[in-house]
């Protein structure tokens, strides 16, 4: 079975994003710049669609591939800025053999206790 999780966004880095792009969506609106207008609507468009297309896949025994369930030894609560496939510094580390992934998604007491049903193995958790 197939289970997909969204990532949880954060206002403030939606807020940053449009003030980012809009500021000079503003200006070369002001300016009358028909090709500018574009080029930065365009930008903040697929900014704002790379944004909301974040999600995380659960399928039989892996995540979103790459990761065997099996291997998750541990998930902790974490706000840290490391880059990340999440919009949110509302985030869970999962740690798996000698690796470990930040996620943030938007359920994320739903996502954990699937991991945990769907892996053999005992997974340390802490969120």
């Amino acid at each position: 079975m197939k289970q997909v999780y969204r990532s949880k966004i954060d206002i403030w880095l939606l807020i940053l994003i449009l003030a980012a792009w809009g500021i000079p969506l503003f200006i070369v609106w002001y300016e009358f710049s028909v090709v500018k207008f574009s080029v930065v609507l365009f930008m903040l468009v697929l900014t704002l669609a790379l944004l909301f297309s974040i999600k995380y896949t659960i399928e039989g025994k892996t995540y979103s591939e790459c990761i065997n369930i099996d291997e998750i030894t541990e998930i902790v609560n974490t706000h840290t800025f490391l880059s990340a496939p999440a919009a949110s510094l509302d985030r869970i580390e999962i740690t798996y053999g000698k690796n470990c992934v930040v996620l943030s998604p938007k359920d994320k007491q739903k996502f954990v206790k699937q991991l945990c049903d769907i892996s053999a193995n005992h997974i340390r958790v802490n969120i």
